[in-house]
């Protein structure tokens, strides 16, 4: 029968770090207590991740696949695709809300500003929900402006929305539902 430290593998510590994660938040995070819930020692541990840092990121990567998954609309028009990316992120953050905390230590790598928190998964999502914002325009169901500044736009207050929801619960669909259609009652043209 293999050992604890055979069958050791990096999806099984982000699994684990995301148990934790998700039972007392990332700052109660420790590597030392991580390994001794595998079952391995700390350098078994250390042969998968280097850091916590990098254990944080894998979570943050994790979290934002699982995002983009739950953020893929089925409407056909971009304006309800809008609005369905922006749904998905408002639940997503409800739902997980620790792993949410943890994917915005690290900022997207789309955000044209130098930093060592880059994440390109972060980027991935974000560029999705621009692609929508860029098809609105073209249908003339939105200002025409610069994309990424919607992008921002829109971000800024779903985030918001979201944020506010984590705080200060219970911040129903409903609420999300009237802010989006607010700031996007907002963009359309003249």
């Amino acid at each position: 029968m293999p050992s604890s430290r055979d069958r050791l593998t990096r999806d099984r510590i982000i699994a684990a770090a995301r148990l934790g994660i998700e039972a007392a938040g990332h700052e109660k995070l420790s590597l030392r207590k991580l390994a001794a819930d595998l079952e391995v020692t700390a350098p078994a541990l250390y042969d998968h991740v280097a850091s916590k840092d990098e254990l944080l990121r894998l979570v943050a990567e994790q979290g934002y696949a699982e995002l983009g998954d739950a953020s893929v609309p089925t409407a056909t028009k971009p304006i309800d695709r809008v609005r369905s990316r922006a749904a998905a992120y408002v639940t997503f953050a409800q739902t997980h809300p620790e792993v949410f905390r943890v994917m915005f230590l690290y900022r997207p790598a789309a955000v044209a500003i130098e930093a060592d928190n880059e994440l390109n998964a972060a980027s991935d999502v974000y560029d999705l929900g621009l692609a929508d914002l860029e098809a609105a325009i073209a249908d003339g169901d939105l200002v025409d402006r610069d994309p990424a500044h919607l992008g921002l736009v829109m971000w800024a207050a779903v985030h918001g929305i979201a944020t506010v929801s984590l705080i200060a619960p219970p911040v129903g669909a409903a609420v999300a539902t009237d802010v989006v259609d607010a700031m996007l009652a907002g963009l359309r043209p003249d």
